[in-house]
């Protein structure tokens, strides 16, 4: 059984709100292109709203207090999610588990990227100088310890000279190059414009790691329509 999870919290003047309408839409175009045996989960302290069918996990609170200030201007500050590296993680998220960002349109059959046998998968980083993305990463509970046990704020700010981000300069800084990725010949993609998305062929899923997001254009976007949804049993 392999847990897919997302993190929904409040920061303060965030330039983006993700409400439980986001946790929804996720969890079922999740539901509708995987079949391996896996339950679906939110790690959130904001639980109104959010489809009982979605497993909450109570946040375990660490490094809440830290922050980038070269990753600021209302871009997330996703230090908590390092809590998935903790030497007790099963406990907490399952043996084996996926994180997802919100921001993305699933659209197409998702078995083939989680059934791998890395300890660790990460999405390979959308510029040369970036090794990983945060947006999506498949872990074995308890490994790479030393990516939550190292970290502290000074870490934090060395990672931030090097690397852009939040969580993700750090794994970058702390992890190197040679973790195994997924990119776009495995059909995982990003866009931050919609020209950018013409260019896609045959994505799994796609996510939105800028400014636009797919809730701002599936009324107007064909492709985005189609999948950025709910199951019209769900939403009756």
């Amino acid at each position: 059984m392999i847990t897919i999870l997302a993190w929904l919290w409040r920061q303060p003047k965030s330039r983006t709100n993700y409400p439980a309408e986001h946790v929804n839409i996720w969890a079922s175009m999740v539901r509708r292109n995987l079949s391996m045996p896996h339950r679906i989960a939110c790690v959130t302290d904001m639980p109104e709203g959010i489809d009982p069918r979605v497993e909450i996990i109570t946040p375990p609170g660490d490094f809440l207090n830290i922050s980038s200030p070269h990753w600021a201007n209302g871009k997330p500050q996703c230090f908590r999610r390092l809590s998935m590296f903790r030497p007790d993680a099963a406990g907490i998220f399952g043996e084996r588990f996926v994180c997802m960002d919100l921001d993305c349109v699933v659209s197409g059959r998702l078995d083939p990227l989680f059934d791998r046998n890395d300890d660790l998968v990460l999405y390979k980083g959308t510029a040369s100088s970036r090794p990983y993305n945060g947006s999506l990463m498949l872990i074995r509970a308890g490994c790479r310890p030393h990516v939550f046990e190292d970290f502290n704020q000074q870490a934090a700010l060395e990672a931030s000279k090097q690397f852009c981000g939040s969580d993700q300069a750090w794994l970058a800084h702390r992890l190197g190059w040679s973790e195994a990725t997924w990119d776009e010949r495995d059909g995982v993609h990003f866009v931050s414009s919609m020209s950018t998305r013409k260019r896609m062929s045959s994505p799994r899923v796609v996510f939105f790691p800028g400014r636009l997001k797919p809730w701002m254009i599936a009324t107007v976007d064909r492709f985005v329509g189609r999948h950025y949804r709910m199951d019209e049993k769900e939403a009756a």
